[in-house]
């Protein structure tokens, strides 16, 4: 299925030219601050990155990076929310560019759970989340789009639809509708398609902007041309031509577009003028023989084609579709239809071997669209067989081919079955002994948690208690009362986030959230549903040392907390504004190398960023291989 262009409603602008600040400095002279004799630091630093950050995101993508990078430390040491969303948002950009998708969507993720922590915070109002919320959700419907999702595309781009419902953004709803309607028609899911683009009509209504009103009538144009419905692809051609016609200079592809669906309106059955519907193909094709994006160009040819045979130019009708059709390997589900029509036109012609050629590509590029487990060398076979039938000695040759191949693929198929149940049940025992490895040794450290928690609450507690009861028959001071007293809280607030009973009664959630807001540093945010989930406990433990470790040695003012959970794996983000780790601590001390061979035991990957001075971020990633129900 071919990729879908659809309208720049969630992209970044492109730089004119050399990209400047909302100060107008150039970035060459921001990247020249940096190394000044006075350069900026704190808050001001953190701004310049930013900047530089955005200025090279379509020039120089090695360099964005490396400035999106160094500006995120600085996010959590001034707990600045928004810079942070921007600086993934735009690394999720710069990896989906690279065609590392799977990345992107983590940037992604990581800026949705960003921007939920915003809402609690008194800084930024609801059109500041609303703004990021929108772009991120386009950044994945479009994300989708390029590996042919059409369906999550979609998913994505209607979750931006209730913000712009929301601050009456209806140019932004009718792009939407636009682009929503295209992926639909590109699905050959007509009906839904239509009803998108009369939704974009009724935006468009509101705005008032020609385009806008002209955009969905040309895919509505090709839906009725589609079902022979003359009257309203004539009324949508008129809206479309109109402005198609009088912006043609600005916009010369998609009046191309236009030009071969009029075309094609003037062919219809009771409605026919050859006079126009030559001349919309004669100007349409003189279009197309520019610089034009190629599915234009094969539908112009197509229309040109369809004239030319209407009228028995033949010959030159043959010459047309031929140019409607993209090389064998890059082939569309689009080019079915030119295939028969060039079968049609050899068949005028009397080439009786090109008919069976071209009506064999149509059949299998059909089919190859239709499923994704088509073979190409069944149809090729298929072709095969219905061309070399014209004596008895082929046609046994042929029975004989047959059988000899089908029970090579059986053969084959019959060793790749076993080959496929050996590996499963190689790959079965593999996990097993390797989930009853990670089970054991974290049952241990769990089993030892719960025994600390029930020997400080039942043993020190008991103690506790004792000597508070001796220590007022004693007549001791009020202050030394009040210090026991101190003591027992503390115990039991340690015994009870050893391994607390929230966590398996309501799940990782809400454990967690209890633990951060007993600690007066740190900050929590939670994104995903709201279940168990698995290793729940350890995560729980993971989280649990990290936090300690900065409180006791990071010397940090704030602690955040973020907590992923998808239906694939779970990501954990502890970060504070400390003092920061030197190159050579990076993974030694504090703990780490503990956590993270616990991490490697779940199957996980851990990574530190840290500078000196500018804090700490430990970022872990455990996949999930299977989900704990609640």
């Amino acid at each position: 299925m071919k990729k879908i262009c659809l309208l720049p409603l969630f992209l970044l602008a492109l730089p004119c030219m050399a990209y400047r600040d909302h100060r107008g400095v150039a970035i060459d002279s921001l990247e020249a601050m940096l190394t000044s004799a006075n350069p900026p630091k704190g808050k001001e630093l953190l701004g310049v990155y930013l900047d530089l950050m955005r200025g090279y995101q379509n020039t120089d993508g090695r360099r964005a990076v490396k400035y999106a990078k160094l500006a995120l430390p600085l996010t959590y040491k001034f707990n600045a929310f928004n810079s942070r969303e921007s600086v993934f948002y735009h690394l999720g950009l710069h990896a989906y560019g690279r065609d590392e998708f799977d990345m992107a969507v983590r940037y992604f993720e990581q800026a949705l759970a960003v921007t939920d922590s915003m809402h609690n915070d008194s800084r930024y109002t609801p059109e500041d989340i609303d703004d990021n919320l929108s772009q991120i959700y386009g950044a994945l419907g479009n994300l989708y789009n390029m590996q042919d999702k059409l369906l999550l595309a979609i998913e994505y781009y209607q979750k931006a639809l209730p913000i712009f419902e929301r601050n009456g953004w209806h140019q932004s709803e009718c792009i939407l509708y636009h682009n929503v309607g295209e992926l639909y028609l590109s699905m050959d899911n007509n009906a839904k398609a239509e009803a998108n683009y009369q939704l974009a009509l009724a935006k468009a209504e509101a705005t008032g902007d020609s385009l806008m009103m002209a955009l969905p009538r040309k895919g509505l144009l090709k839906i009725y041309l589609a079902a022979a419905d003359y009257d309203r692809a004539q009324e949508a051609a008129t809206w479309a031509y109109r402005y198609y016609h009088a912006h043609r200079a600005e916009e010369p592809g998609d009046y191309a577009e236009v030009l071969a669906s009029m075309a094609r309106l003037n062919l219809m059955s009771g409605h026919r003028n050859m006079a126009a519907a030559k001349a919309y193909a004669d100007e349409a094709l003189s279009l197309a023989r520019g610089q034009m994006m190629s599915e234009t160009r094969c539908d112009v040819y197509a229309a040109s084609a369809q004239v030319a045979m209407e009228e028995g130019r033949w010959a030159e009708a043959l010459g047309l579709a031929l140019q409607s059709v993209h090389p064998d390997s890059l082939a569309t589900y689009g080019d079915a239809s030119s295939y028969h029509m060039l079968a049609e036109i050899y068949t005028e012609l009397g080439d009786k071997a090109k008919t069976k050629e071209y009506v064999g590509k149509m059949r299998s590029t059909m089919e190859r669209f239709a499923s994704e487990h088509y073979q190409s060398g069944l149809s090729q076979m298929e072709v095969i067989y219905e061309t070399e039938k014209k004596q008895e000695d082929i046609a046994r040759l042929t029975r004989e081919k047959r059988w000899y191949l089908w029970g090579g693929v059986l053969a084959a198929a019959v060793l790749l079955l076993t080959a496929l149940l050996f590996f499963l049940l190689w790959s079965s025992v593999r996990l097993n002994r390797k989930a009853a490895v990670i089970k054991a040794r974290l049952d241990g450290e769990l089993a030892e948690r719960v025994r600390i928690s029930r020997d400080l609450h039942d043993r020190l507690g008991g103690l506790l208690t004792a000597l508070k009861l001796e220590m007022a028959g004693t007549g001791c001071s009020p202050e030394a009362l009040a210090l026991a007293d101190d003591a027992m809280r503390e115990m039991r607030n340690v015994a009870h986030h050893l391994l607390p009973d929230s966590l398996g009664r309501w799940g990782l959630k809400r454990a967690l959230r209890d633990f951060c807001l007993s600690m007066r540093k740190v900050d929590f945010a939670y994104t995903g549903e709201e279940r168990h989930v698995q290793h729940e406990e350890a995560i729980y433990c993971i989280v649990h040392e990290l936090v300690n470790n900065a409180v006791k040695s990071a010397d940090a003012g704030r602690i955040r907390v973020d907590i992923i959970v998808a239906d694939d794996h779970t990501t954990i983000s502890v970060a504070d504004n400390g003092k920061g780790l030197s190159p050579g601590m990076v993974g030694l001390g504090q703990g780490l190398a503990g956590i993270e061979e616990r991490v490697a035991t779940l199957g996980g990957q851990m990574d530190i960023l840290s500078l000196p001075g500018e804090g700490t971020e430990i970022n872990i990633d455990i996949l999930n291989n299977r989900h704990k129900n609640d």
